[in-house]
């Protein structure tokens, strides 16, 4: 929320997309009537918005960020009285790509009528242009929002990227992301990074779990505490729908979870590991069991009201139906593995990933052909090194695993 002089702007989220509301002040009874009718226009498929400073109480004009998978992420200004956006500037690296976008429109379109309805490749300034628009890659790559019925049937947001190139014929491998915790939204920002996949053919899916905050607190609610296995239920079912709608071969499924959205792969896979070809797990709560009983970690008491305090004999036996460390069995084949941590890592210690690894490569280092690797920061912490070139090398790293696995399993598949 950001309050200025004459108007109170609300950020808000509906269908687990944000929103604008933009209301007047003083608020009187007939505005309040018509609140819902007062969302500010944004371009079309905004999937993240990040307000600005804002300081100056007396401006009717709001600065905000958008962006979106496909929406390289742009500055504005809005004129909260006109609700007209100015844009500012814009993330000027896939210029390139615009005039690519640009090309492709002119070769496929065929009549002025079409050229007109066709989809924007907006521009802005930050690309040599005067028009105020905002870049729209939605040209070269295709963004939908889908809902999935999960275990209990409750539908569960799925958003889906791919490159429009890409025949949907379920032989592309796909990359499914989660989260899922503290009532936090999964970022769907743009990232310049997931371009070197789309152009490979890959899909990329952002499993919008219950846990997350997509929905509001009861979205939350019902997948934190004694509910938590919903948030891995509602994981599996999004990644059974890429692979029964062709989205994706169902040998090419891979999977990526950050701290909390590790612990969510990583129970999971225990459901259902044959789901998976591969997984990465970064800095991933892993031994949530040993963790929560531990008063003199930093976060452990504080963690409480997500988790549960596992004092409490049902909360112990619960935690315990899905902490990924304690569940792990021998003779099971689980996906090839890349577990990255932290040694200065103060969230979630840097022994957990070791201790996961040791155990899976103990349980299955008979008859097995699965990669299960760990790499450990010796520097950095639960956010890693910010360095701009340390992030591509990360990056890198993390997709030339996921190339190699799926590379592997296509010659297995071939012979």
């Amino acid at each position: 929320m950001d309050i200025f002089e004459r108007h109170l702007v609300l950020f808000e989220r509906k269908d687990g997309l944000p929103q604008i509301r933009v209301l007047k002040l003083p608020i009187s009874v007939d505005m309040m009537q018509r609140v819902c009718s007062d969302v500010l226009p944004l371009p079309k498929g905004v999937c993240s918005i990040t307000p600005g400073l804002n300081q100056d109480y007396s401006s009717s004009v709001l600065r905000l960020s958008i962006s979106s998978p496909i929406m390289p992420e742009a500055l504005l200004d809005c004129d909260l009285s006109s609700k007209e956006f100015a844009v500012l500037q814009q993330n000027e690296v896939v210029c390139s790509l615009i005039h690519k976008a640009k090309e492709k429109r002119l070769k496929t379109e065929i009549s002025s009528e079409q050229d007109h309805d066709a989809p924007n490749v907006c521009r802005s300034q930050a690309c040599d242009s005067t028009e105020n628009e905002v870049l729209d890659l939605s040209e070269m790559y295709a963004l939908e929002h889908v809902k999935v019925a999960s275990h209990d049937m409750v539908e569960v947001p799925l958003t889906i990227v791919y490159s429009r190139d890409l025949k949907m014929e379920g032989k592309s491998p796909a990359l499914l992301t989660g989260y899922g915790a503290y009532g936090e939204s999964l970022d769907m920002k743009w990232c310049a990074d997931s371009l070197s996949l789309l152009d490979r053919g890959w899909v990329l899916a952002f499993a919008h779990v219950r846990g997350g905050g997509e929905l509001g607190k009861a979205w939350h609610d019902s997948g934190r505490l004694l509910k938590k296995l919903n948030s891995m239920h509602d994981f599996l079912a999004c990644g059974e729908f890429l692979v029964k709608r062709g989205f994706c071969h169902r040998d090419f499924l891979t999977a990526r979870g950050v701290s909390a959205g590790g612990l969510l792969v990583a129970a999971s896979i225990h459901m259902q590991a044959a789901l998976f070809l591969a997984v990465i797990l970064k800095v991933p709560f892993l031994d949530i069991g040993n963790t929560m009983l531990d008063e003199n970690l930093s976060l452990t008491v504080s963690e409480y009201e997500e988790w549960g305090n596992p004092e409490n004999k049902e909360t112990f036996n619960y935690i315990r139906s899905y902490t990924p460390y304690d569940n792990l069995k021998k003779a099971v084949q689980y996906p090839h593995m890349l577990t990255l941590s932290s040694f200065q890592d103060t969230r979630v210690g840097y022994w957990e990933a070791a201790k996961w690894t040791a155990r899976i490569r103990e349980y299955t280092s008979v008859n097995t052909n699965k990669l299960t690797l760990l790499k450990t920061d010796m520097n950095s912490g639960h956010f890693t090194e910010s360095g701009r070139y340390l992030h591509i090398e990360d990056t890198a790293f993390e997709y030339a695993f996921l190339l190699k696995m799926v590379e592997n399993s296509t010659h297995k598949i071939a012979d």
